[in-house]
Formats: structure tokens, sequence, C-alpha cells
């Protein structure tokens, strides 16, 4: 069975969440006070604190931990990429790059949009402060899914099914975007100001996304990895001139590809706990014996 650990959820989320909100309303705070979107050397270092949260987090709740088969498997889940199925890949590279090309495609023929959309356009959609857009769009997939891979999504499986724990993820996901729109030139402050409604659709589209990728980081045993390509890809419409119009569509798109996912995969999403760390996997997570691991605050 190897060493029990106690997975802390409550802690994560909330160290992940405190750090963010404050480094995150700070950048806020600066990007009114020069009336001209993030920009400043010290912006840009709370806002790289923020984004790096959930990592850090992560690295100390597993470093502090003391288990040493927590750590190892963290280790493995990052560095090992014999983890991820072959037959995965196309889809954790080209799902979210698919949908936005069909998205573009359906808004320009029920729309009138161009297709322009699909091009890179001179002045990318929201300034970074010093942080090149690029950089940090690539970036965040990096650090990011090193807290919620490494520890946030584990924590939440520790305790729940796979489907919810993902719909719990990405409400706290959700929450953990919120300080964004009060970025001033920031893009969700841009999208909010521009109609509340595509703030709201950018919420609503974490959550397909959350159950696709969760899915996929399941199959390939918890690899780190795959949630880092996946986040990756996702974020590559963000130096694309796409419309919130085919963003909108996106969403819906996205749900019935979830919503095939879930169906397809019932056992995985609706199976026991797991009973071990490390436990991933079809057969490893439904035909398990033994006790469930614990789960506290």
């Amino acid at each position: 069975m190897g060493e029990t650990y106690v997975y802390r959820p409550f802690r994560f989320f909330l160290i992940t969440n405190v750090i963010t909100w404050i480094a995150f309303f700070i950048v806020a705070y600066f990007s009114y006070q020069t009336g001209g979107g993030p920009g400043g050397s010290l912006s840009a270092a709370f806002l790289l604190l923020g984004m790096l949260a959930p990592a850090l987090t992560a690295l100390w709740m597993i470093q502090s931990s003391k288990n040493r088969e927590l750590k190892k498997n963290f280790l493995d889940r990052l560095l090992n990429l014999k983890l991820i199925k072959p037959w995965t890949v196309p889809a954790i590279l080209l799902i979210m790059p698919a949908t936005v090309v069909v998205s573009v495609l359906l808004s320009c023929l029920f729309f009138g949009q161009s297709m322009d959309q699909l091009s890179i356009p001179q002045a990318l959609y929201f300034s970074a402060g010093l942080v090149p857009v690029p950089v940090m769009l690539f970036g965040a997939a990096i650090v990011e899914e090193i807290g919620w891979k490494g520890y946030g999504m584990d924590s939440l499986r520790s305790k729940y099914t796979l489907f919810v724990a993902s719909l719990v993820f990405a409400a706290l996901w959700a929450f953990w975007h919120f300080p964004l729109f009060f970025i001033n030139g920031y893009y969700n402050n841009i999208i909010l100001k521009t109609d509340p409604l595509f703030a709201v659709n950018y919420i609503v589209a974490l959550f397909p996304i959350v159950i696709i990728v969760n899915w996929l980081w399941f199959a390939n045993n918890g690899s780190i990895v795959t949630g880092i390509l996946f986040h990756a890809a996702a974020n590559f419409q963000g130096i694309l001139a796409m419309g919130q119009i085919a963003k909108c569509i996106q969403t819906v798109v996205l749900v019935i590809i979830a919503i095939i996912v879930i169906y397809a995969n019932r056992e995985i999403f609706f199976g026991k706990l797991p009973t071990r760390i490390g436990e991933y996997g079809k057969e490893s997570y439904i035909n398990t014996r033994g006790s469930s691991p614990h789960t506290d605050l």
C-alpha cells in the first residue's frame, strides 16, 4: 500500500488563492495609477508571483509533507514522459486548436465574422507588463499546471470522484482568475468592459476545458506534462485575433466534447476513489482494494 498521506485540498487552495489575489490586486492598483494597463517592472513581478502561486504552494506542501512516496510520485509525473500514451498526444495538442478553427468558421458562416480571426494581430489582445504575451501565455501553462496537476487535482480526487473533483476544481480555478478582471488593460478586464456576458462566457468555458484535460491527465497516469501541453495549446488562441462571438461558439463546442468524453469514460469519471498515492488509469482505479486515502483540511 505504501506510505499514508493526508491530502489537504482546503489548505492548498486557500494559500494559493490568497497569494494570487494579493499579487493580482496589487497589479490592478498599479494599472489604474499608471492609467495605461498593468505595465511596469514592479507590476510584472507581482503578476509573475500570482501566476507562480499554484506551483510554489504545491512544491511547499509536497516538500513539507516528508512523505517519500508523495515526492517520488510528483517527480515521476513531472519528468517521466513515458507516462504519456502515444494515442493521447494528438488529442492533447489538437483538441483546443481544432475548436478554435471550427468556432471561427461557424462565426463566419452564421454571424458574418471574418476569417482574419485566425491571424496574429500586430497589437496582441492584452498587455502583460514587461512580460511578452507569448511568454506569459505559455509560461503560465507550466507554472499553473505544476500546482494544479502536481497537487491540486490529486487532493480533490482523494475526496471526490473525478467528475465531482473536476467541477469543484473548475469553480476554484474560476475563482483564482477573478482578480484579472480588475487589471486595467488586461484581457479579462477588456472583455468585462466590452460586455459582461463575454466575461461570463470566459468562466463557463473553464468547466468543459477542465473535464477534457482531466480525462487526458487521468488517462496518462496523472502526467503533469499532459496538463502543461494541453494548457499551452489552449492558451495559443490568446495570440489570435479571435472574436468574442467565436469564443462563445467555442464554449458550446467544448461542452459538446466534454459531454461525449464523460459518457465514453463513465467508469473513470464516476468510479471509486483512489486507494493509494499515484493511482491512475482505468484498471487500477476501478479495481482497487483497501481503505480510501485520507483527506483533511
